[in-house]
């Protein structure tokens, strides 16, 4: 990710509408596993650390980022528990967390099967990872550049990597749904009329108040939707919550 991107997200990360959505869907999609104690639970790609902040009091919240400028940024947080790397030398041992966090992470590694298998052995009996990737390799923008992403994916792609780096998926489901339908418009549409989005920009625009709380609230009402269906059928992400095979062989639960 650029500089002047972390930036950005370190500024606007805690009131902007992604970001405070993308806490509410992380919050709605492990569900219970939050409840059963207090858990160890490390933050691939941490980013400025706004997720991992919502986490510490709940947990043993560890942030790792191949980024000193966005760690930088996580210790004005207050983040101690932080690690500098990238994701295929991650400084753990195995078996050390319950619940990883890979939120934006998995688009940008070359080798997203290699990754999901280092992330697996880092999980203890039981454990849990969620992953979530933008959606539709059709929507690809300027905003994805900037990012460093690889690809996109779909809910049959991400299941099918998943399931080849050794993981059963539990739970696979589109997410912000609110983003869809404008993000379709600004990528899809307008670009084939000569209105495309600038090159080297991002779509992390900061809006009136009234817009950014209208937005919020539609994210409150999916994280809703989301307590009562098992998945949504479209959304600008996709998430999966999965475990390795290997524990659901050994009949873990």
């Amino acid at each position: 990710m650029e500089p002047a991107a972390i930036e950005q997200m370190y500024q606007i990360e805690n009131h902007h509408w992604w970001f405070v959505g993308k806490r509410l869907l992380v919050a709605v999609l492990l569900g219970e596993v939050l409840d059963t104690g207090r858990l160890r639970i490390l933050d691939i790609g941490c980013g400025t650390g706004a997720v991992l902040a919502h986490f510490k009091e709940r947990a043993r919240a560890v942030g790792v980022d191949h980024s000193p400028l966005a760690l930088a940024y996580c210790r004005k947080r207050g983040l101690a528990l932080l690690a500098c790397a990238d994701g295929e030398r991650l400084p753990f041992v195995p078996a050390s967390f319950d619940v990883i966090l890979m939120l934006d992470v998995l688009e940008h590694a070359i080798d997203d099967v290699g990754l999901l298998r280092a992330v697996g052995a880092l999980l203890r009996p039981g454990g849990m990872v969620l992953v979530s990737v933008p959606a539709f390799q059709g929507l690809w923008s300027p905003h994805d550049e900037v990012l460093h992403h690889l690809r996109r994916y779909t809910a049959r792609g991400l299941r099918r990597v998943m399931n080849e780096a050794g993981f059963v998926v539990e739970r696979l489901t589109y997410t912000n749904v609110a983003a869809f339908p404008p993000a379709a418009i600004a990528r899809g549409i307008l670009p084939r009329v000569g209105l495309a989005r600038p090159a080297g920009t991002t779509d992390f625009r900061v809006h009136t108040p009234w817009v950014n709380r209208a937005l919020i609230a539609a994210y409150q009402l999916e994280a809703l939707a989301l307590r009562h269906v098992r998945s949504l059928p479209i959304g600008l992400s996709v998430a999966a919550l999965a475990r390795p095979a290997r524990f659901a062989d050994a009949g873990q639960t």
